[in-house]
């Protein structure tokens, strides 16, 4: 017999890893073997394997801690997990439990039950999978970056997932494709989730299909009780994505009656003195509690033989003594055992305040050896700010008023770092004397990335923000822009007032590469394209960049280099953000160098390109270079050693390098000075390449529609196009543009091209105007114009019926080359 995929092994012994290896080889299953956490973790990372069985007691992470990891990624959750263990305490089945695990079995196993409790996972894992396979859900989700991950969460979890990005548009597809479940968010464009939930209600082939609703507001009480009216779960951002997988099986499952009148809450537990919360499974509980039914039968046979030992032990004190002292010292050496190989720091201390007792992992946490810390004080490691506190906490557990309890801590190490703890301590007896038994948990690492969380959080807000201050400003450049393009037309190159304009033309440039970089942070920043030769931009940042500081630049540029297809503003600002980092590393002056070279890229090359044909920069300064240690940070989020910067910079640059199939790296020497090399695909593209020699007006003849809200931008477009020999009308919105380019044809004088604005604030815009317009006629040639361009339509233009693109703001230039070649009609080869 063969069957597909592996079965992964997690035990610290050789000897039982080989066993098992040896009873589970029959079923025909590759077998994998890791002999500690990590290394399962690792194999995790490059191979999904069918089944996980794992020991519970291993050094350093223990099989608990490895199957909350295993059933906390949205990779892997869905892989079964079975526990193996020596120990028999009940508690332990309980924390099995918590920790999400499918079964549970205690050593020594029976090889028959073991095969049995495996092959009928594997066949419920498979059954599901199948069921899973043919489940259709819709997601419904103004924002392409969440819509993604959670697309990519549920198509982890093997259902087939259909996307929207707006109410409408999720109302569309639900009637076309009658999905098992729809997940929305509440606020959203054009029709937020109220409304499409609504509707989906009314309709009576979509009414009982479940409908999840999230929002990000915090002020929830007016929302949850509108959601639950409508909607059949209701969630906030951020949430449980194992409690929203949860909750979708269980709304799925239920369309099918089975769960008619039941909650989907996780189980409070209390065992032991000790709190648990517990979402497994009906199948994953019984499994267990027939688990602990067989341990406790294998118990109870245990207490018989050791009953009719005792009896004969009995007959001779002297053997009782004996054999009591035994177990004593089993006891203790289970005790240290456990203390030692926990993953968690463990320690006992006096009423007075002394150490009497301290595990080999706090000895690690703190830095101190076994023989410092028992001459200490516990008050000697906590940090002063806590101490107050922990004394009067300390004081309580001692005298029993309050025996047990949790808090955080900061602990200061023997080299005077500090670190952040998650302390429980509770009342215990040493040498019959009062004391406390406590365990600390390093949390630093967590609240790390809570942290992190946060600022993500903040910058998505920030960048819807930054995205609509970018757009607005666009318009108002794209005006400015306009104008001056004109007015420099009007005047001989050697006036003063040209060159007056051309400085003025330069910086708003400048804003308009201030305005790529918001939109770069707004939404990752979709590159919008083109075929062009980078010689001219690459001596124009640097030359921009160094212009009235005392660094001086270098440029060594061949005039043979390739083309490359990129979003100007974007790369623009990368070259020009990097420049300026050098300048900023060169205080006292230096030299800026700039290189490009056509390279060929080979499978075997050292910086992990794809092979191929590319374009190599180098950007190199003589400042004081990045220490070993920052170098591996640079490109991290918020990761910046000076004062007022934002660490933002380098981690947009390579995001953008990344989003153009591209690759940035960087080599530097404390003292010597700092190179990045960027490395862009060359061109595949046929179209003819825009050179620095052949920039400049492109005449022609015609009508164009130019349809925009803003009368400042029709005005420039308007006098923009006269001056290039066109004719222009004009629309303020869609359903204008379209009464006008109809009224046109059928007058036999038709358009020759339309100019649109995307979007139209309360109005139609060129996304839902170029529908219309190609039913009149297919063969329209329409430009799509935004100062917004993460929009997918900017980059995907022609999936939408455009034959270009053209992000605002444009200058004449521009907008003649590209009304040209659409008139032409080359702008949708």
């Amino acid at each position: 017999m063969s069957n597909d995929g592996y079965i992964l092994i997690v035990e610290d012994s050789e000897t039982q890893a080989r066993q098992l290896e040896s009873i589970l080889k029959p079923l025909g299953y590759g077998i994998s073997i890791a002999y500690t956490a990590k290394d399962a973790l690792d194999f995790l990372k490059r191979q999904k394997p069918v089944l996980v069985i794992a020991d519970i007691l291993m050094p350093e992470m223990d099989g608990y801690q490895l199957c909350k990891m295993i059933k906390g990624d949205d990779r892997l959750m869905d892989i079964p997990v079975i526990l193996l263990t020596q120990l028999s305490d009940p508690k332990e089945v309980i924390k099995g439990l918590e920790s999400g695990a499918d079964d549970f079995i205690s050593k020594p196993y029976n090889v028959e039950l073991l095969i049995s409790r495996i092959q009928t996972i594997l066949n419920i894992k498979k059954r599901e999978d199948i069921i899973n396979k043919k489940l259709n859900i819709l997601v419904v989700e103004d924002s392409p970056t969440q819509a993604e991950q959670l697309k990519y969460m549920l198509e982890e979890c093997g259902y087939t997932v259909t996307t929207a990005l707006n109410g409408k548009e999720g109302l569309e597809t639900a009637r076309r494709i009658k999905p098992t479940l729809i997940i929305a968010d509440i606020l959203m464009p054009v029709m937020d989730g109220y409304a499409m939930t609504s509707e989906i209600r009314k309709d009576e082939s979509l009414k009982k299909t479940p409908i999840i609703l999230i929002t990000s507001l915090q002020d929830k009480k007016d929302i949850v009780r509108k959601a639950s009216v409508i909607a059949d779960g209701f969630f906030t951002k951020p949430y449980d994505e194992q409690y929203l997988q949860a909750k979708i099986k269980f709304l799925i499952s239920g369309m099918n009656g089975e769960n008619k009148g039941k909650e989907l809450n996780g189980l409070d537990v209390t065992f032991g003195g000790e709190h648990y919360n517990i979402n497994s499974n009906r199948r994953q509980i019984l499994t267990f509690l027939l688990s602990t039914y067989e341990n406790a039968v294998q118990q109870n046979q245990d207490l018989i033989m050791m009953h009719r030992e005792l009896q004969l032990i009995n007959e001779q004190l002297e053997g009782k003594v004996r054999e009591r002292t035994e177990e004593l010292q089993a006891s203790e050496g289970n005790f240290r055992s456990l203390a030692e190989n926990a993953n968690d720091s463990i320690m006992i201390v006096t009423d007075k305040g002394k150490f009497a007792y301290v595990n080999r992992r706090l000895l690690d946490m703190t830095g101190y050896s076994g023989e410092e810390l028992l001459k200490m004080n516990i008050f000697d490691l906590i940090h002063p700010n806590f101490c107050e506190a922990a004394r009067e906490r300390f004081g309580e557990r001692i005298d029993g008023t309050v025996p047990i309890g949790h808090s955080e801590i900061a602990i200061v190490k023997k080299n005077r770092n500090s670190l952040l703890a998650e302390a429980t301590c509770s009342r215990t007896f040493w040498h019959g004397q009062p004391a406390v038994i406590g365990l600390l948990r390093d949390i630093s690492e967590r609240k790390r990335r809570v942290d992190e969380f946060i600022k993500l959080e903040k910058l998505e807000s920030l960048g819807i923000l930054a995205g609509g201050i970018a757009h607005d400003f666009n318009n108002f450049l794209t005006g400015i822009l306009g104008n001056i393009s004109l007015a420099k037309k009007k005047c001989k190159p050697d006036d003063i007032i040209y060159k007056l304009l051309s400085d003025s033309e330069k910086a708003s440039q400048g804003a308009k590469s201030l305005t790529y970089q918001l939109l770069t942070f707004a939404k990752g920043g979709t590159p919008v394209r083109k075929t062009i030769s980078i010689i001219k931009l690459l001596r124009d940042d640097v030359e921009f960049a160094c212009r009235g500081s005392n660094v001086k630049c270098s440029l060594n540029i061949p005039d043979d280099l390739w083309p490359v297809d990129i979003d100007e503003g974007q790369i623009n600002q990368v070259i020009y953000n990097i420049v300026i980092n050098a300048g900023h590393a060169m205080s006292e002056g230096g030299t800026v160098e700039l290189s490009a070279e056509n390279i060929n890229a080979y499978a075997d090359n050292r910086y992990f390109v794809k092979e191929g044909k590319y374009v190599k920069i180098a950007i190199s300064d003589t400042g004081s270079g990045i220490s070993e240690e920052n170098l591996n940070k640079i490109f991290d989020p918020y990761f910046t050693t000076k004062k007022t910067g934002s660490g933002l910079g380098l981690a947009s640059a390579y995001s953008i390098i990344k989003n153009h199939d591209g690759y940035i790296s960087v080599e530097s020497k404390v003292g010597k000075g700092t190179t990045f090399y960027i490395y862009l695909p060359k061109s595949q593209s046929e179209a003819a390449v825009i050179k620095e020699h052949e920039e400049g007006l492109v005449y022609g003849e015609g009508k164009i529609l130019v349809m925009d809200d803003e009368e400042i931008l029709r005005t420039a477009a308007g006098m923009i196009l006269g001056e290039l020999g066109y004719s222009a009308d004009f629309a303020r919105d869609g359903k204008e543009a379209i009464k006008l380019y109809k009224k046109a044809k059928d007058s036999g004088e038709p358009f020759n091209a339309v100019l649109m604005d995307l979007t139209i604030p309360a109005g139609m815009g060129g996304k839902e105007a170029i529908k219309e317009l190609i039913k009149i006629d297919p063969d329209i040639r329409a430009i799509v114009c935004s100062g917004y361009s993460n929009d997918p339509i900017m980059s995907e233009y022609k999936d939408y019926g455009f034959s270009a693109a053209i992000v605002k703001p444009y200058n004449i230039d521009e907008l003649s080359r590209t009304i040209n070649e659409v008139v032409k009609g080359k702008g949708s080869e």
